[in-house]
């Protein structure tokens, strides 16, 4: 038997559940002698100097400590029994497992960051330990350091269970890594299509997340960069401060701070640069501890930073803050959860753990749903400044360039079918001494008037057009010369009846018409134009208010 089983509380592992948290069964000795053996820490035991871990504590925080924690397992049965040291962590630079048994050292193990993945006997992201355990009792020293957040959330399980429970997050991952997958494609498609900074610094956003995230579960070592500790200790803080970067070049992009905070903006270069400098000089200096610290600090802060300026920008009237926001905060949220289970602050719970994921991975669907609302508010305003673009703004009617293109189509229908068709243009008489006596408010009232009249009486078929300045023009299709003067003429007396009221007074005006219909001989819609217009000339010089032909 062991002489000193009786130190730490025993886990009877013949009638436990199959799976045990252990971490409230440990009895746990901090050091600040990276070189304190196991011969040493064996004594410390022996003397009681370990003290038990009442409060279930699974973190340490960032520390250069080594933390050594002892266990006592006891098999009342008379088989041996298999069972599965499991750590639920994928970062730990180094971990020793020594079992005694009748005071001997019966075995030992050596896992961790700092060994290649492929010398690892379990081929899992997580580290474990496999021991068969002899009826009686077995005392197992631990040793634990790290320089990042030293995290021991361990389990005493089987192989069968870790790897059903691993299955289980693999499927978790999948979905996580395949909705970030389909936000990064969509997004770097927009950028690409868009020319918009926004989509190109969100992708780099996700991109950097998803590559941080790769390095600190695990799944990059095992299946990325396997056989190299360098990439393992050093890819994590690098791919953080890539996520911190693009973040705040995302934030500047898309709170269009040049816009409304731009005083703000203008120190974009400086941060940059600053931010830079700071990554080199902690690689140069080595301290990946350090590094680690820092970047979590900044991010921290940027938290802070990034809802302030989205509230700010909100006030100067920039809807999409409303996204940015919450976004931010949901982001925020996730983190918190998984740093204070990290920390210790809450109890330990895998979910509670994966915070971060399940709240990155809200706030980019919200961030996504924003720039989908961007794409939407742009779509509308291209929408609108294409109609814009053919509409005169004082009648509303067609501008010069919407006509032609409008009437192509059907001048090509009705040649190929050999259908008539015919055009009116025609000018207000004596327009000039309306804006000269009474104003161009007055002139513009009379344009819009007699743009209502016309649209009164042309078909749904005709193309009616603001042909720039006082003129008009109606384009007939399966029209004849005949019904389009007929037509004219019924305009023409219609204008001539009209009373236009401007500021109390009452304004008669008049119109000329020119008509002309298509022949063989007119290959271009510019020459119908022209012999409109010769005939326009003709009623000008007959008089005025009349319709003439070409």
């Amino acid at each position: 038997m062991c002489s000193f089983c009786s130190l730490s509380k025993a886990i009877e592992i013949s009638t436990s559940p199959q799976t045990i948290f252990i971490n409230e069964y440990l009895d746990i000795l901090q050091s600040r002698n990276a070189d304190l053996s196991f011969q040493q820490a064996l004594q410390h035991f022996q003397d009681k100097k370990f003290t038990a871990n009442l409060d279930n504590k699974v973190s340490f925080g960032s520390t250069n400590n080594v933390v050594w924690a002892s266990l006592v397992i006891k098999n009342t049965s008379t088989e041996n029994v298999n069972k599965l040291f499991y750590i639920d962590s994928a970062w730990l630079d180094r971990a020793e497992f020594y079992f005694l048994y009748n005071d001997n050292l019966i075995g030992e193990a050596l896992i961790g960051d700092l060994l290649p993945f492929d010398s690892r006997v379990t081929k899992t992201r997580m580290f474990s330990v496999q021991h068969t355990f002899a009826p009686a009792s077995t005392v197992v020293l631990m040793k634990f350091q790290s320089q990042d957040p030293l995290l021991i959330p361990i389990f005493l399980s089987t192989n069968e269970i870790v790897n059903s429970n691993l299955t289980l997050l693999n499927y978790f991952y999948g979905f996580i890594y395949g909705a970030f997958f389909i936000l990064l494609v969509y997004n770097i498609a927009l950028s690409l299509s868009l020319k918009d900074s926004r989509y190109v610094y969100y992708s780099l956003y996700l991109l950097s997340f998803f590559c941080l995230n790769l390095s600190y579960t695990g799944h990059g070592y095992k299946f990325l960069w396997s056989g190299s500790v360098f990439l393992q200790q050093w890819l994590m803080p690098l791919f953080l401060y890539l996520y911190i970067l693009f973040g705040i070049a995302f934030c500047f992009e898309f709170l269009k701070l040049k816009v409304f905070l731009p005083k703000v903006y203008k120190r974009k270069k400086s941060i940059y640069a600053g931010l830079i400098l700071l990554v080199i000089l902690l690689f140069i200096i080595g301290d990946r501890l350090l590094a680690v610290q820092l970047g979590v600090a900044l991010t921290s802060l940027l938290v802070v930073i990034f809802i302030s300026l989205g509230v700010m920008a909100l006030k100067h009237g920039h809807k999409m803050a409303k996204f940015f926001i919450p976004a931010v905060l949901m982001g925020a949220g996730g983190a918190a959860i998984s740093a204070a289970t990290t920390w210790g602050i809450i109890p330990y719970n895998t979910m509670l753990f994966h915070g971060i994921e399940i709240g990155m991975l809200l706030e980019m669907s919200l961030l996504a749903v924003a720039l989908g609302f961007n794409l939407k508010e742009m779509n509308n305003a291209r929408i609108i400044a294409e109609v814009n673009a053919q509409i005169d703004p004082l009648t509303t009617l067609f501008n010069r360039r919407a006509f032609a293109a409008t009437v192509e189509p059907q001048w090509h229908l009705g040649i190929r079918d050999n259908k008539p068709f015919s055009l009116i243009l025609l000018d207000i008489d004596w327009f000039k001494r309306i804006n000269d006596d009474y104003g161009h408010a007055a002139g513009d009232t009379t344009l819009k008037a007699i743009a209502e009249t016309l649209n009164r009486k042309v078909r749904k078929s005709d193309i009616l057009a603001r042909w720039g300045g006082e003129e008009f023009i109606i384009f007939l299709p399966n029209t004849s010369k005949l019904s389009a003067t007929n037509l004219a003429n019924v305009i023409r007396q219609e204008i001539e009846r009209m009373t236009v009221l401007h500021t109390n007074v009452e304004l008669k005006v008049t119109a000329s018409f020119g008509v002309a219909d298509h022949t063989v001989q007119q290959n271009k819609l510019e020459d119908l134009i022209k012999l409109a217009d010769d005939a326009l000339y003709k009623a000008k010089s007959s008089g005025r208010n009349i319709v003439c032909t070409a």
